[in-house]
């Protein structure tokens, strides 16, 4: 399969831990691409709303920054969680 990124969210405002938030979503991403699968680099956002566009979220921006580079280092992109990611139409 290759190397991925991982990209993950947290809200504060419900009081959520970023830490087990972060943790949880990441081992999600490792189950969906294991066993030939990588994780080579973490794009987490904390305290950003969904509905943000994804270029004014500090680690979804330098993400999108990464992909246009050719020598990245990943080929692919793997979240978890899908609903901490997207909103509405962002998809």
């Amino acid at each position: 399969m290759g190397n991925f990124a991982f990209y993950g969210r947290v809200s504060t405002e419900d009081q959520q831990d970023p830490t087990s938030s972060r943790n949880w979503q990441l081992a999600r991403s490792r189950q969906l691409i294991e066993p030939d699968g990588e994780i080579v680099e973490e794009f987490f956002d904390i305290g950003q709303s969904r509905s943000l566009p994804w270029k004014r979220r500090p680690e979804a921006a330098r993400l999108l920054d990464r992909l246009a580079d050719p020598g990245r280092g990943f080929d692919a992109v793997v979240i978890g969680e899908p609903q901490r990611a997207f909103y509405g139409n962002q998809f």
